[in-house]
C-alpha cells in the first residue's frame, strides 16, 4: 500500500511539472529617430517582431521574448547605437551606418557611388549579397560586439533647400547640412558642408544654421521639412544603404539555432518590407512638397553630369583609402559595381 501510494503521488509530481521550462529572454531594441521619421522603424514592431513572435510559436520553440521598443533617442542617441548595443546599453539596435563612415566603413560604399540608381529595392539586393559573400563585413560588426541581423535602404537624396536650385552654381558658397558620409557629394561643388542629422535639419534650417540639406523625400510627411525648406530639388543622388538592425552578440550566441535562423530570416523580411516602404514614401513625399506650399524642382541631367565631375573621385578615395588599413576597398567597390551594371 506505501508503495502504491508514493507511486501514486510521483506521478502527481510529474504530472503537475511542465515538460521543459520556457526560455523567457527580455530584449530591448533602441533607436535615435523617431517612428514617424522613419518607415523602417514601426516595421520593426509590425514585421520583425510580428515575424519571431510567429515563427517561435510555429516551430514549437520553448521560448518567449519579452520585448521592449525605446525609440526617438529616449534610451540612446542616433550616432551611439553601435555603442550602447555593445556596452548592453540595449539588447538590439536599429543603427544608422551612415554615421560611422570610420567604424563601419564597408556599409558606407554606396554612399562613395551616389548617382548610381534610384531603385531602392536593388540597392539593398546588392548588399545582402556583400554580406553574404565578403567576411569583412561581419567582422565590421564582430568588433563591436554586435551581429548583423539585415539591412534597410531609403529612396532617393535630393537637395532639400531654401532658396530655388537650377543648375550647381546656385549653390556654391551656400551652408548644405548632411550626415555622415554623404557630406563628400558637397565637395567640389563650392557649397559649405556641414555636419547634421535629420532630427537637427528642420530647426537648424529655420534658425539659419544651414541653407539646405540632404535627405530622403520620404522624410517629409512626418518631418514636415517643406515648412522651412520650400524647394525638394531632384538632384539625384540615388537610393542609399543607410541602416541596419544588430544585436549583441553575447546574446545572439546563446541562442539556439533554429533561433537564430528565425531572427536572421525574419530581419530579412524586416529589411524587404521596409524598401518597399521606403519607396512608396518616397513618392508620396515628393506629392506631398505642395501641401506645404513648397515646389518640386527637376535638376537637369546635364547639371547632374556637371555635379558628379565637379566633386573629386570619391570612390577612389574611398577604395584606397580602406586598402591602406587592410579593408577589401577596392573588391567592395568593384563588386558592388559590377552587380550594378549586371
Amino acid at each position: 500500500m506505501r508503495s502504491r501510494i508514493a507511486l501514486l503521488a510521483g506521478a502527481a509530481i510529474v504530472a503537475a511539472a511542465p515538460a521543459v521550462a520556457q526560455e523567457k529572454i527580455s530584449l530591448t531594441i533602441a533607436a535615435g529617430q523617431a517612428p514617424r521619421a522613419i518607415k523602417a522603424l514601426p516595421l520593426i514592431n509590425s514585421v520583425f517582431i510580428a515575424e519571431v513572435n510567429k515563427r517561435i510559436k510555429e516551430q514549437g520553440l520553448k521560448v518567449e521574448i519579452q520585448w521592449k521598443e525605446a525609440y526617438a533617442g529616449s534610451l540612446l542617441k542616433p550616432t551611439r547605437v553601435l555603442e550602447g548595443v555593445r556596452d548592453g546599453v540595449a539588447e538590439m539596435g536599429f543603427e544608422p551606418t551612415i554615421f560611422h563612415p570610420d567604424k563601419l566603413p564597408l556599409e558606407n560604399i554606396t554612399f562613395a557611388v551616389p548617382f548610381v540608381t534610384s531603385d531602392v529595392q536593388l540597392v539593398c539586393r546588392v548588399m545582402n549579397k556583400l554580406h553574404a559573400s565578403i567576411p569583412e563585413y561581419t567582422e565590421q560588426y564582430t568588433k563591436f560586439g554586435s551581429v548583423w541581423l539585415g539591412g534597410n535602404c531609403y529612396d532617393s537624396y535630393e537637395l532639400i533647400s531654401t532658396f530655388p536650385v537650377k543648375k550647381v552654381e546656385d549653390v556654391k558658397g551656400k551652408k548644405i547640412g548632411t550626415a555622415g558620409a554623404a557630406l563628400s557629394w558637397i565637395r567640389g561643388t563650392g557649397a559649405v558642408p556641414v555636419q547634421s542629422n535629420m532630427m537637427e535639419y528642420y530647426n537648424s534650417t529655420k534658425t539659419g544654421v544651414f541653407d539646405a540639406f540632404i535627405i530622403f523625400p520620404s522624410a517629409h510627411p512626418g518631418m514636415k521639412y517643406p515648412e522651412v525648406a520650400p524647394y525638394t530639388v531632384k538632384v539625384g543622388f540615388g537610393a542609399q544603404y543607410a541602416a541596419a538592425l544588430l544585436i549583441k552578440k553575447d546574446i545572439f550566441d546563446k541562442f539556439s539555432p533554429p533561433l537564430q535562423k528565425i531572427f536572421r530570416e525574419s530581419a530579412a523580411k524586416w529589411g524587404v518590407e521596409s524598401d518597399k516602404a521606403n519607396e512608396a514614401a518616397g513618392a508620396t513625399g515628393l506629392k506631398m512638397v505642395s501641401t506645404f506650399k513648397g515646389q518640386v524642382l527637376e535638376f537637369p541631367r546635364e547639371e547632374q553630369t556637371k555635379w558628379a565631375k565637379m566633386m573629386p573621385n570619391i570612390a577612389k578615395e574611398w577604395a584606397e583609402k580602406l586598402d591602406k588599413q587592410g579593408l577589401p576597398g577596392s573588391k567592395v567597390l568593384s563588386a558592388y559595381m559590377d552587380e550594378m551594371r549586371r
